[in-house]
């Protein structure tokens, strides 16, 4: 670097917000462009990417240690982090992560998907209605003796339509299958692996990846699963999956589970103060527009938002003066 040119620390706080982003797979179209025109802005801008580039050379994401908190209480913590887990990754697992083994082939190769925030309708060739949640991601398989859905990751409801070939009709997902007993339902694939389901009309039967236990889920019923057990049922809290409309219906729900459910719905992760997580919320909330959503939860119970660069977002509580 040019001695005569010196990269303030509030630059590279910057440039290493861009790095994370950039790194995680989450960022969109607009956020790209938006990243270009801020590196373009200045020759301090440009070095101080090309400075922390040393440490993401030959990786496609950041690694997953890193909490919120860390950003939140200190940027430069969080960049001697981040060094610290790039530089371990380049060191032990720069083969690891070229391997084309831990490529996303399924999704990448997948029949349909959504990006995030997007919600998509889909009619099946047996008159099923399909409808894919924010950034999810399926195959469609129906052959002559079964109509089947891999789910790889997201969410979908269902809304079965008669077979003339009374064919089943299943949700392959990584814990089992879900079969459909004529019914309206949605499958969930959670990040731990698990699998949710809810049945709206009708029911389904639930069938472990590696346990010979069948359950029938019955209408107004949720429940989750993984490869070896299913959780006992739960009365649905929504009586239909408001989702599908782009609306997000809560009532009395904690506060860390309403804005895990709007961020599926845009980029970025956020920080909630430990004493409002279970704050509880009642509303209609949408989900075109999640930044909005937020903001009315800010105003509604007295809440600061911070933004951290452009894709960390810190919430507490307003200090009465």
């Amino acid at each position: 670097m040019p001695p005569s040119l010196k990269i303030s620390d509030e630059i590279l706080d910057t440039a290493a917000d861009w790095m994370v982003l950039l790194h995680s797979g989450d960022m969109s179209n607009q956020a790209r462009l938006e990243f270009e025109q801020w590196k373009s802005q200045s020759p301090e801008h440009t070095l101080a990417i090309q400075h922390l580039e040393q440490f993401t050379q030959g990786l496609s994401q950041l690694p997953t240690q890193i909490h919120p908190q860390t950003l939140v209480d200190s940027n430069q913590k969080f960049k001697t982090a981040v060094k610290r887990n790039l530089m371990l990754s380049l060191s032990g697992l720069v083969l690891l992560g070229s391997s084309l083994s831990l490529l996303p082939w399924d999704k990448w190769q997948c029949d349909l998907h959504t990006q995030v925030g997007e919600i998509k309708n889909f009619n099946l060739d047996d008159g099923s209605q399909l409808v894919l949640a924010s950034d999810s991601y399926v195959d469609i398989e129906y052959t002559a003796h079964t109509r089947r859905i891999k789910l790889i990751e997201g969410e979908i409801f269902i809304r079965t339509a008669k077979d003339v070939q009374h064919r089943p009709f299943l949700v392959k997902t990584q814990s089992g299958v879900v079969e459909a007993l004529g019914t309206e339902f949605t499958v969930q694939q959670e990040k731990n692996k698990s699998t949710h389901v809810e049945v709206f009309q009708h029911a389904v039967a639930i069938h472990p990846h590696k346990n010979t236990q069948v359950k029938v889920l019955q209408q107004g019923l949720s429940a989750s699963f993984n490869d070896h057990e299913i959780s006992s049922a739960q009365l649905l809290q929504n009586q239909q999956p408001y989702w599908t409309q782009h609306l997000l219906v809560v009532e009395n729900w904690p506060l860390d589970q309403v804005l895990n459910e709007l961020y599926r719905y845009q980029h970025g992760i956020y920080h909630l103060e430990d004493d409002l997580k279970k704050l509880p919320v009642s509303g209609v909330f949408s989900l075109t527009h999640p930044h909005n959503s937020i903001e009315t939860l800010a105003y509604t119970h007295a809440l600061e938002l911070k933004t951290y660069g452009p894709y960390l977002l810190s919430i507490k509580k307003i200090k009465k003066k």
